[in-house]
C-alpha cells in the first residue's frame, strides 16, 4: 500500500439483532470446512477454542439457524462440518461482499479520483 495514496476500509456485518456475522465468522467457517474441526479452525486463527465456540453460537443464535454440526469423540476424535444452510449462508455472504466491494471501489474512485 502506498503511504500517500488514499484508501478506504469497510466493516460489514449481517444480522437480525446484533452484528453477529462478519468477516471473522466467515473466516472461521472456512477453516472449519478445510480442517473438519472447530478446534483446529480456532488454532489456525490464533484464537482460543472457547472464544471460537462463543462466536459461532452467538452468530447462530442471532441468525436463528445452525451454521455447523459436529460429532463427538470416538477413537478418531470428533468432526465438525458446516450445515447445508451454513454453507449457503456463507456463499451468499461472500457474493454479497464481492458485489459490495466492487460497488464501493467504483464509488471511491468516482468521489476521490484515485
Amino acid at each position: 500500500m502506498e503511504e500517500n495514496k488514499l484508501h478506504y476500509h469497510m466493516k460489514v456485518r449481517v444480522f437480525r439483532k446484533e452484528g453477529a456475522f462478519g468477516p471473522g465468522v466467515a473466516e472461521l467457517m472456512h477453516h472449519v470446512e478445510e480442517t473438519g474441526s472447530l478446534s483446529e479452525a480456532c488454532r489456525c486463527m490464533g484464537m482460543a477454542y472457547s472464544k471460537g465456540w462463543r462466536i459461532m453460537k452467538h452468530a447462530e443464535e442471532d441468525l436463528g439457524f445452525s451454521l455447523m454440526e459436529g460429532s463427538r469423540g470416538g477413537s478418531r476424535g470428533g468432526r465438525t462440518m458446516l450445515t447445508e444452510k451454513g454453507k449457503d449462508f456463507l456463499h451468499r455472504y461472500e457474493m454479497f461482499m464481492a458485489e459490495l466491494n466492487r460497488s464501493a471501489g467504483e464509488s471511491f474512485m468516482r468521489w476521490f479520483e484515485v
